[in-house]
């Protein structure tokens, strides 16, 4: 009875070792497949979904990049940052002699970078004289004609004397205005070229 009761806890140990050491691992390893089986299949459903819209996607790409291009339109692109500083200082200049008004000042101040816009900029203090109704209207051409110009501060200042600040005296205005572009990359050299 003695060995019966052994072997019969000695076959119960077997398959206990057995279930820990055979079927347990074996076990982990089928839910790590079907783990992987499931990933696999979710990456075929959705490259399965890419490739039947591929010509949604693209038509959708198109109309992203026409709509960027449309909106950097406006921002001129510049090869020369200085001969871009002296068309935006005589362009100032132009739209302020057509309002009646002078340039007192043009002072670049800073270089800025907007570079997940793929932009720059450079600030600008600006001062404008002459009628004040005429610097309201230069102001609004200003931001008409100068779409790539963004106004960060405008001051006025009245004449003194008397009169009003209101009247057609001669007044000032101060502008802070940030003045974007598009940089065109410097040309790259010929690949193979030598010194």
């Amino acid at each position: 009875m003695g060995d019966a009761r052994v072997r019969w806890l000695l076959g119960l140990a077997l398959v206990l070792a057995a279930l820990r050491f055979a079927i347990m691992p074996w076990a982990q390893a089928q839910v790590e497949q079907r783990q992987q089986l499931e990933v696999l299949t979710k990456r075929l459903d959705r490259s399965a979904g890419v490739v039947a819209s591929a010509q949604a996607i693209l038509a959708a790409q198109g109309k992203v990049a026409a709509a960027t291009q449309a909106a950097r339109k406006p921002f001129p692109e510049v090869a020369d940052k200085e001969h871009f500083r002296l068309d935006a200082q005589r362009m100032l200049a132009g739209i302020a002699s057509r309002g009646g008004v002078k340039v007192a000042l043009f002072d670049w101040v800073l270089d800025g970078e907007a570079a997940r816009a793929g932009l720059a900029y450079g600030r600008v203090n600006a001062s404008l004289e002459g009628p004040l109704e005429s610097l309201v209207s230069v102001h609004g051409q200003i931001e008409g004609e100068m779409p790539f110009a963004a106004v960060r501060e405008v001051k006025m200042e009245f004449g003194r004397g008397g009169e009003t600040g209101l009247s057609a005296s001669s007044a000032s205005m101060a502008l802070v205005m940030d003045l974007y572009y598009r940089p065109l990359a410097a040309a790259q050299p010929a690949p193979g070229g030598g010194t």
